[in-house]
This record gives structure tokens, sequence and C-alpha cells, in this order.
């Protein structure tokens, strides 16, 4: 069987239908709306990428600069349920570590629901620690994990 071509690339507004599946299917009750993604790939202080696979987008990661800081946050990243296993969460990650390193950014910080598991083994595998807690961080109650790599 042959590999697939995936490639990365910045969003674009004509991206939005698809973002907007991926994420309903990966956070249901806690998913952005159409409003949010595009002020995230028009107009934030940020990067938002997506992941193509023969012209279909099955995954992405949003990138937020803070104000006034050295600090890059990984907004949202999501990897289509179906493509699952295929090491996108890590090709997202290594990504995130790129632009941290263009705009010389001294921390990446993110937060992480704390049963999300294979999330929060993927940001440790890449030199993320925990930092604290946020209680009642997500739609449904439950607490996120705050969690950062200094660069």
């Amino acid at each position: 069987m042959m590999e697939t071509e995936l490639y990365i690339r910045k969003a674009e507004l004509a991206d939005i239908p698809a973002i907007l599946e991926i994420e309903q299917v990966c956070f249901q009750e806690d998913s952005f709306s159409k409003q949010q993604f595009a002020y995230l790939i028009g107009r934030s202080k940020g990067a938002f990428y997506v992941v193509q696979e023969e012209g279909r987008l099955i995954a992405y990661v949003s990138l937020l600069f803070h104000e006034g800081t050295r600090y890059l946050r990984v907004y949202s990243i999501a990897v289509h349920p179906d493509f699952r296993g295929k090491s996108l969460g890590q090709r997202l990650m290594e990504q995130t570590v790129r632009v941290a390193c263009e705009y010389k950014a001294e921390k990446i910080t993110l937060e992480v629901k704390e049963s999300n598991t294979p999330a929060i083994g993927l940001y440790m595998k890449n030199g993320f620690i925990p930092a604290g807690i946020k209680p009642h961080y997500y739609h449904d109650g439950s607490d996120a994990i705050y969690m950062q790599r200094t660069m």
C-alpha cells in the first residue's frame, strides 16, 4: 500500500467548515464556533495550521501569542478520530515548537482535560510538564491540567 501524502500548511478561512467538523467530533460541548475560528485564522495574534491528506483536513493546531510576553499558547489541537495513531499530534507538536523558535518564545503553555491521557502523554513526551490545575475548566465541570514547556 502506498503511503498517502500528508502536509501541514497555514489555515485559510475556507478551511473553517472542515475544521468545525473535526472540532465538533473531538470536543462536543467544548467546541469553538465558526466565528471563533474565523477570528483565530483571520485576525488573532498567532498561527493556525492544518494537516491535509489527499485534499481532506484531518487535524489542526491553533497557537496564540500572549500580548506583552514571550509565551506561545496551544489554544486548540485536534486530530480527527478516524486518523489517530498516525503521529499527527506529534507532527503538530513539532510545528508548534518551530513556531515558538521562530518567534523566540520563552515558553509554550496549554491546558488539557485531566482525563485525556493520550494527549497528556504526547505533551510530556514533547517536554511539557504539569504546572497546575484549572478547576472546572471544561463544559462538563472537569478540571484542566495547565502544562508548560520552557524553550
